[in-house]
């Protein structure tokens, strides 16, 4: 009777015993084999949730810089095109040389040409600036009729140059009442410097 009453608490003992030991290779097996796996699973989905970011962030730097390339053409394109519009120094001359047979042409009398004020440049202290824009202004006075002061201001613009005209005052003349005399102002633009330059693209 006393063997059987140890030998129970002893059976009991062991089943505890086998219990904990199950327990603890459960845990060192989950330790050892399923804990690293989750782990490696963790930082691949975190490896791949930065590594879509940067891809995304990657195509939206792309898709930026070529918007800003498309921008910086146009910018180019419009920039030469103003430059295209510009007088050089010899075509100066020779459109205000060209003035009074514009004049004629349009069946009216050049009755005067003057260059009132000094040249107003743009970018002429600049040593950074390769060229620079001159603002040429003439003074031009003409006679005939309104048709006739009408048709020598449009061939004036008809240039593929840019030309503007202001300032323009009609009057009558008392010395020649078959004539209007019209004052107004030509303006062009010069663009000179190193290389006379135009910018490429």
């Amino acid at each position: 009777m006393l063997l059987k009453k140890w030998i129970k608490p002893v059976g009991k003992q062991m089943n505890v015993i086998l219990v904990c030991l199950m327990i603890i290779g459960l845990i060192s097996i989950y330790n050892w084999v399923i804990a690293p796996h989750r782990n490696y699973i963790q930082a691949a989905q975190q490896y791949e949730s930065a590594a879509d970011n940067l891809t995304k962030k990657k195509l939206t730097i792309r898709n930026n810089l070529k918007i800003q390339k498309i921008e910086l053409k146009e910018l180019e394109d419009q920039l030469n095109c103003g430059f295209e519009r510009l007088f050089e120094i010899a075509e100066a001359k020779e459109f205000f040389n060209n003035i009074q047979t514009v004049s004629e042409n349009a069946g009216c009398i050049m009755h005067s040409l003057t260059f009132p004020q000094a040249d107003s440049k743009s970018g002429k202290n600049n040593p950074d600036i390769d060229s620079h824009i001159t603002a040429k202004v003439a003074k031009l006075t003409i006679m005939g009729s309104y048709g006739n002061i009408a048709a020598c201001m449009n061939k004036l613009q008809e240039n593929s140059k840019y030309v503007r005209i202001d300032a323009v005052k009609i009057r009558s003349d008392d010395d020649n009442p078959d004539y209007l005399k019209c004052d107004m102002s030509v303006t062009i633009y010069i663009v000179s410097g190193k290389d006379n330059q135009r910018h490429e693209p």
